[in-house]
């Protein structure tokens, strides 16, 4: 990596970190640059706008999934069930919501609801970052089937996207009730989502 990215690298995630706590709207790019310790031009030696850093970010969380060891992809690759192994991925994920005192929550979901109205290109790279979880969800519950530890008729695709919503609506309840209940609501119940 050259000088130059690797400073854009750090104004990147240093700001990322402001902008998954404050939100697109409560981060200014002064946040974002007095976070990663640089002066308000550097910002834009690397960033159009607070847009095109935000979109940027998108990506990069989008990235960040793919390579995490805590992301859906190590789902798949434990020797535990489909099922099991869904079950401990949204558990993981509970725990580092919980960790992180309830304010982060999703950072998809967070942009979606503050951003999706006002601005297409997040919007698109909102929609690509949730269409890829259920995607990689959907993948477990074929695996699911396969196993026969799903017997019902229903289209995993269709319930790929349902566990995501009920997901993405449980974090926004915790942050609402700054309580873990809706997390364990969610986790209780995703057993039986399926039979």
């Amino acid at each position: 990596m050259s000088k130059r990215e690797s400073k854009k690298e750090h104004i990147l995630q240093a700001g990322l970190e402001i902008m998954k706590s404050n939100g697109y709207n409560g981060t200014s790019v002064k946040d974002i640059v007095d976070a990663a310790g640089v002066p308000k031009g550097s910002f834009y030696n690397y960033f159009d706008s607070k847009e095109s850093f935000a979109v940027e970010a998108l990506e990069a969380v989008a990235t960040e999934q793919i390579n995490s060891s805590h992301n859906l992809i190590s789902v798949m690759s434990s020797d535990a069930s489909p099922m099991q192994r869904l079950h401990q991925f949204f558990s993981q994920n509970a725990a580092m919501a919980c960790d992180a005192e309830f304010k982060v929550g999703c950072f998809f979901g967070n942009m979606c609801q503050e951003m999706s109205d006002n601005n297409e290109a997040i919007r698109k790279k909102v929609r690509h970052g949730l269409d890829y979880q259920t995607e990689i969800i959907q993948v477990v519950l074929d695996q699911a089937k396969e196993a026969g530890e799903i017997s019902c008729d229903c289209k995993t695709e269709t319930i790929a996207e349902f566990i995501l919503n009920a997901w993405e609506g449980a974090l926004m309840r915790m942050k609402a009730t700054k309580s873990r209940q809706p997390l364990d609501a969610f986790l209780d119940m995703l057993p039986h989502i399926i039979k």
